[in-house]
Formats: structure tokens, C-alpha cells, sequence
């Protein structure tokens, strides 16, 4: 029997939760091809999330890399809130594998915040146990110890509904505040907590799990200077991780061990492990997951400087860089086709008058509603809405058929004039004047098309404003 998406998804996180990674990886694929092919882009954020939080629990930081492009262009085309908040906590995860701290707390806090708005339990219980850890590695305890108390908090009420995720939360909580207190010096409470995740029913199923717990009883040793102790439990963890691939944290336990062998001035041991982590750093090093990881965030910080240069900070729609960069490629494209198109000109009328009384924050209130209501009304059509400057705007609409966009013109501008902006329980209806210019599937030439609608513009100012005139080349 075929599993649709919705109970492929909910199988996928089961298979996790209980460390089937294999099996769940090899689900994700195959239900990530079929959202794909069917355009279902919730599913599509959904099973990528998976997937790379399978290869986060395998210890495949390249893997996880690779699949972040893709994953972050469809959050940003097609998320809500609860995929940016998913978005966050997986860039959260990969930072903190190529070790850029100030990142990683950065979007632990920003998940956080998604997890608070949607009060998303499962989300609240992670995100505060990842903090726990994060102020465990700056060595502040005290925060580390308020973030993972309020982590086990919120895990006692998801028991309640998911009571097989909250075992696997309980060890990953337990082995957080472990190291806490052993940075106290409560070695009692910290071994407690240790005892407790290597005795649950389900550790074995969970290695990444397993393996922290064995680091935390080196790291327990190594703190009451009991340093043979914490030798032979930093082994075991190192074996393990290495069992199943996990560069990075093998890398980790590697570096703490070396320190105990130095302390035992064990010379031989300290020549045979510095190799293994020089030819491990090496291996790492070719991967080149850090360069990766900066390129994405280079890519990142130079999409968003080049929206604030094609954007309008005030209203959020296209300024005049459109224009001047990118119209014409837009037109060319419509000429290949044989679409008509149509560029729009038009103003708030008596938008001075507006400023005058009331204010130049009025002014902004007004420019904001219009061009939010044009976006809301013209969400499903192939147009392009650019602030010309002032209160004056332009719409390249483009369509096949010519009786459809001047019956589009009109219609928008009847919507246009049916605004009012509500302040302080008064109401200020919106006038608009409208020019129009369509072409004759011949001229694509913007310069030509503009001047005739704007042309049109100043006939419906002519006419008594709050007006359309629509001109058709012949």
C-alpha cells in the first residue's frame, strides 16, 4: 500500500525518533521526488528538513551543506513560519558543525522565537536544549542551566502526546545538563544524569546520543583528575562516533583526549593520536565544509543587499532599478512570446494635501496601503509593481490577449478607489488617477510606452481625477 506524503512524513520522523536512520533517509528520498514532481511545496520543505536532520544524526555535515541551497530557496519562495523556524534550526546545527559560534546562537535564538510565536512544543523543547549546550560550550553555566531546565519543562508536556520523541528529548536533555553540572563541580548530579541516558531502553538505538553521553563521562574524569578514567571512556566515544562516520565530533573527542594523554605525559599514545587527528583534519579539510558554509553565508549577505537595491525599503515593491536594469529584459521576453503588454501610470491624487494636514508619516501610512493592496490584488497576474518615486507607481502588466489586461486596467482601478485608510476611528478614502498605454504586439520599446501612458495620466487628471484612460497602439 502506497503512503501519501502527509503519513510518509509522519513515518519518516517515527523511523527517527526510534533511530532507523537508513530506512527513514531512504524514505525521505523517494517521498521528496513525488512532492517535487507534483509542485506540493509543503511536503517538499517537510521531507528536505528530514532528510537533513538524518544526515545530522548520521555525523554527514557535507551532505547537509549540500542540500541547504536548495532547502533555503524554497523556504524563502514558499515557507511559513513553521519552515522558516525549521530553516533556522538547521542552519543553527551546520554552523555549529564547522564551529562558528556567534552564528549558531544567532539561530538557535531565531528558531526559538518561531517556536514561541507558534508555540511549537516539539521546537521548544530542542531549540532550548541546543541553547543549553551552546552556553555549555562558552562556559556559562548559569545560562546553560536555566535554557535546559526550561528545555525538560516543555518536554514533560510533549510526554504527554509524544511520549516516544520525549525518551529520546530526556537523553539529549540529560546529557546537556550532565555537562553543566559537571562544570559546577556536581559530579553526583552530573554521573546521575550520565547513568540515566546510558541505561534507557532506547540508547542503543541512538549512537549520536550514546556517543555524547561516553564523551560526558570523559569529560566527568577528566574533571576529578581521575585521567585513566577519562581516557578509556574518550576511546569508547571516539569508537563509536567512528563506527558510524561522525567526522566532526570524533574531531572533538580527539582534541579533549589529547589533552589527558599530555597531563599523563603518555608519549606514546599522544604520537599514535596526533596522526589519527592530523589525517583526520586533513580528510575534513578536503571536504572544505567551512569554505562551503561561508560561501552560503557570502551568497546570503549579497542577495539581501541586492533586494534592498532593487526594493523600495518603504512600501516593499520594485523602485526604479527595475527600470533602469531589468524592463527591457522583461518586455524582450514578452516579444518572444507575442504578449501583449501595458505600462501603467498612476499617482494618489491631492497626495500634497495629504502630507500638508497630516503629516509626512500619513503620507507613508498612504503609500504603504496602496501598494500592499496592489500586491494583494494582483498576487496571481504576470505583472511587476515599481514605485516611480513620490506617490507615483507603474505596472508592467503582461498578458496573451489584449481584452484581458484593459479589463484588468480597469478592474484595478476601481479596486484602487474602493481604499480607505482607518486612523483614529476616521476614515480617508483613497483617489487615484490612472494612465495606461497597451501596445500592438509590435513595439516593445518602454521609453515609447511610458510616455504614452503617462500621457494618459495627465488626461485623467484633465478629466476630474480618480479617473482611467487607457490608449491602444493601433
Amino acid at each position: 500500500m502506497e503512503l501519501t506524503l502527509e503519513e510518509l512524513n509522519k513515518t519518516i520522523m517515527e523511523m527517527r525518533t526510534k533511530g532507523y536512520l537508513t530506512k527513514a533517509l531512504k524514505l525521505a528520498d523517494q517521498g521528496l521526488l513525488v512532492a517535487l514532481e507534483s509542485n506540493n511545496y509543503p511536503y517538499v520543505m517537510d521531507l528536505y528538513y528530514q532528510k537533513i536532520l538524518v544526515h545530522h544524526s548520521l555525523g554527514d555535515t557535507l551532505s547537509m551543506v549540500n542540500l541547504i541551497h536548495d532547502y533555503e530557496a524554497i523556504c524563502q519562495n514558499y515557507g511559513t513560519t513553521k519552515d522558516l523556524m525549521h530553516y533556522h534550526l538547521v542552519m543553527s546545527l551546520i554552523y555549529d558543525l564547522v564551529g562558528i559560534r556567534e552564528k549558531t546562537v544567532e539561530m538557535t535564538k531565531k528558531s526559538i522565537a518561531y517556536a514561541q510565536e507558534l508555540q511549537d512544543p516539539v521546537m521548544l523543547v530542542r531549540c532550548h536544549n541546543n541553547l543549553c549546550y551552546l552556553e555549555v560550550e562558552k562556559g556559562c553555566t548559569k545560562e546553560a542551566l536555566q535554557a535546559g531546565l526550561l528545555a525538560r519543562e516543555y518536554n514533560k508536556s510533549l510526554a504527554r502526546t509524544m511520549p516516544d520523541l520525549a525518551k529520546l528529548h530526556d537523553i539529549r536533555i540529560n546529557n546537556n545538563l550532565a555537562d553543566v553540572y559537571i562544570l559546577e563541580g556536581d559530579f553526583k548530579k552530573g554521573k546521575a544524569l550520565l547513568d540515566s541516558t546510558l541505561s534507557s531502553t532506547i540508547i542503543h538505538h541512538h549512537k549520536r546520543e550514546k556517543v555524547a553521553a561516553l564523551f560526558g563521562y570523559g569529560f566527568l574524569f577528566e574533571k576529578q583528575q581521575k585521567l585513566e578514567e577519562a581516557v578509556f571512556y574518550y576511546k569508547q566515544a571516539i569508537d563509536l562516533a567512528r563506527s558510524y562516520g561522525d567526522k566532526p565530533i570524533t574531531k572533538k573527542v580527539m582534541r579533549l583526549l589529547l589533552n589527558v594523554l599530555y597531563q599523563l605525559d603518555w608519549r606514546d599514545e599522544i604520537f599514535d593520536v596526533q596522526r589519527e587527528y592530523i589525517d583526520l583534519s586533513e580528510k575534513m579539510s578536503v571536504a572544505n565544509l567551512l569554505q562551503q558554509v561561508m560561501n552560503l553565508e557570502f551568497k546570503r549577505q549579497k542577495e539581501k543587499l541586492e533586494k534592498k537595491a532593487h526594493y523600495d525599503p518603504l512600501t516593499g515593491v520594485l523602485n526604479r532599478h527595475f527600470l533602469d536594469y531589468e524592463l527591457q529584459e522583461w518586455l524582450n521576453a514578452a516579444e518572444i512570446t507575442q504578449s501583449y503588454v501595458c505600462i501603467t501610470v498612476l499617482d494618489v491624487d491631492y497626495f500634497k494635501l495629504f502630507n500638508d494636514t497630516h503629516g509626512h508619516l500619513f503620507g507613508d501610512m498612504i503609500l504603504q496601503l496602496l501598494a500592499n493592496s496592489l500586491k494583494d490584488f494582483l498576487q496571481d497576474e504576470d505583472v511587476e509593481i515599481i514605485r516611480y518615486g513620490g506617490d507615483e507607481f507603474i505596472l508592467c502588466f503582461r498578458h496573451s490577449q489584449k481584452d484581458y489586461i484593459k479589463t484588468l486596467v480597469h478592474n484595478t482601478h476601481a479596486y484602487l478607489l474602493s481604499l480607505k485608510l482607518e486612523q483614529e476611528q476616521q476614515s480617508y478614502p483613497l483617489r487615484v488617477s490612472m494612465g495606461a498605454c497597451v501596445n500592438n504586439q509590435k513595439n516593445y520599446q518602454y521609453k515609447e510606452l511610458f510616455e504614452q501612458a503617462d500621457s494618459c495620466l495627465y488626461q485623467a487628471k484633465a478629466n476630474g481625477r480618480a479617473s482611467c484612460v487607457l490608449y491602444e497602439l493601433s
